[in-house]
This record gives structure tokens, sequence and C-alpha cells, in this order.
């Protein structure tokens, strides 16, 4: 079972079953992008905004339309960018923003049953088994019967691994917001989820 959110992250590590671990960071990739040079930010941050946004769709067919229009709005807002070092963080507020936005339009559409979500080709890690194919479905299918605020908060935390404070500046709401996000989605998914 999930405990509250403030207990699991000091005991529990994020997942790590979706995705592989980033490459180890090379001196170019540490270098600041000026945000002037949209090419530039765009070549370093893609792929990972693309990351971020497989694991908070649960699914590689969205990934390049929501990467596009993180870009997008990107290109229109980079003149008001000021620190090349708040590049990364600025991106993902806009990747969440925009993935919490389908997340809402693909359960209304479900609800609705104007889009008959199948089963999808999940962001796992190539030498995943087939447990944790099965495992990672069966979690999905629970994340997709949650609000989007709560599921992007549930896998921000336990997936992406951020704290409290960064996940504030993600999701640009209170600490409190967060918390109650996290308790109703750990909540609903230990009803979920158990066997």
């Amino acid at each position: 079972p999930m405990s509250h959110p403030q207990s699991s992250s000091a005991r529990r590590p994020p997942l790590r079953l979706v995705g592989s671990e980033p490459a180890a960071s090379t001196s170019d990739e540490r270098t600041p992008v000026d945000p002037r040079d949209f090419d530039q930010v765009f070549r370093r941050y893609a792929p990972y905004v693309a990351r971020i946004a497989a694991r908070l769709l649960g699914s590689d067919g969205e990934v390049d339309d929501l990467v596009q229009d993180v870009f997008l709005e990107a290109h229109r807002g980079l003149p008001t960018v000021r620190e090349p070092g708040a590049l990364g963080g600025w991106l993902s507020r806009i990747c969440v923003r925009r993935a919490t936005r389908r997340l809402r339009r693909r359960r209304l559409l479900s609800w609705l049953s104007l889009d008959n979500v199948s089963e999808r080709e999940l962001p796992l890690a190539a030498g995943a088994t087939a447990d944790e194919r099965a495992e990672a479905a069966r979690l999905y299918r629970a994340l997709d019967r949650l609000r989007a605020e709560e599921r992007v908060a549930w896998l921000l935390r336990h997936v992406e691994g951020e704290t409290l404070d960064e996940m504030v500046q993600l999701c640009g709401c209170s600490k409190s917001t967060v918390q109650r996000r996290l308790w109703r989605a750990e909540t609903q998914l230990s009803q979920l989820v158990s066997p």
C-alpha cells in the first residue's frame, strides 16, 4: 500500500521502470545555452522535455506533438528569459502545464466515448521484463482514472523524483495544494492497484 506523500519520499526512491537513466552529463551539456538561439535551446532541451512528456502522458504516441507545443510556446517566450540556467525549469513548467491540459482533454474524450484509449505503447526501458510491462500497464490504467492534476503530481513525485518545492514551481500552485493532490492520488491508486 502507498503511504502519505511526505513520509514516502524518505524511504522510497523514484520509480525506475519508465525510461532509462539519463546519460552522464558532458561539459557541453553544462555550458549555458543562449536563450536567444532557439535552435541551440531546442537541440539541448528537446530530449529532456520529451522524457518528461512521455512519463506524464504514459504514451509515446503524443510526445512529439507535446514537445512541439512546448517549443512553440517557448519560442514566443524566450526573449523574456533572463537567466540561461533557468531554461530547463522554465521548459519543464511549460511541459507540465501542457501535459495537464492534454490529460484533461483525453479524460473528457474518454468519458464521452469519443476517444477510445487502446492499450498503448508505454514508455518503458528496452530491457523491461514481461512482469514489469504488466505492472506498468496496470499502473498507467489506474493513473488514467485520476484527475489530470493528481496524476501529474504523483508522476512528478514518484517517477521523476521531484521534491515538494520543485513541484510547487512546476505545477504553479501552493505546497499545500501539491500535498493534497499527492494524497488524493495515492489514496485512489492504493484502491485501484491493490491486488
